[in-house]
């Protein structure tokens, strides 16, 4: 009768040791998809650029060092390898294009031009959708490193060598209001 007691619980150890090995790995693919949709967001982010630069070329052709600078850093950001380097590329590339849209203000033809307006609201939306997806990896970060944080998830994640992954965070520095004459100064 031990012997089956014995068996049953050892039995019940392993299951809930399984259990909890396939959560571990279906939180930390959660991780992986939502990465995966900050970049999607990101490409076409990308994508829509080069039609915005052209478009604003039209028009401010005297402000040429703050279009060099988008395209740099969407060069920078597509050959960024890791994540940390993307997501470091990507604020600075927001950083550049809000300056960008705040100085089209001074424009009033381009402002009223059809194609650009249609630009301009495809990047705020793409702008917003990259906002909603860092949320969303935030949220999955957050919900892996609470797994492999407690108890008994604990256990198995130190036998599977899980370790933490970071949350996005936009730096303090790059949280102020964005200074057009040192955009445009740089």
């Amino acid at each position: 009768m031990g012997l089956i007691i014995s068996i049953a619980v050892l039995v019940m150890v392993v299951i809930v040791a399984i259990v909890i090995n396939n959560q571990i790995i279906a939180r930390k693919n959660q991780v992986t998809q939502a990465f995966g949709s900050i970049e999607i967001y990101l490409k076409k982010r990308f994508d829509l650029i080069p039609n915005l630069v052209a478009m604003v070329n039209k028009y401010l052709a005297n402000e040429k060092e703050i279009l060099l600078k988008v395209t740099e850093l969407r060069s920078q950001a597509e050959k960024a390898k890791a994540p940390s380097e993307k997501i470091e590329a990507s604020n600075e590339l927001t950083k550049v294009m809000s300056g960008l849209n705040i100085n089209v203000e001074n424009y009033p033809d381009l402002k009223a031009d059809k194609q650009f307006l249609n630009l301009q609201y495809n990047l705020t939306d793409i702008e917003d959708q990259i906002s909603a997806a860092r949320r969303a990896f935030n949220a999955a970060v957050t919900g892996y490193n609470d797994k492999i944080q407690m108890f008994p998830a604990s256990i198995i994640a130190g036998f599977r060598k899980d370790k933490e992954d970071t949350l996005l965070e936009i730096p303090k520095a790059e949280q102020k209001e964005v200074n057009i004459n040192q955009l445009l100064n740089n």
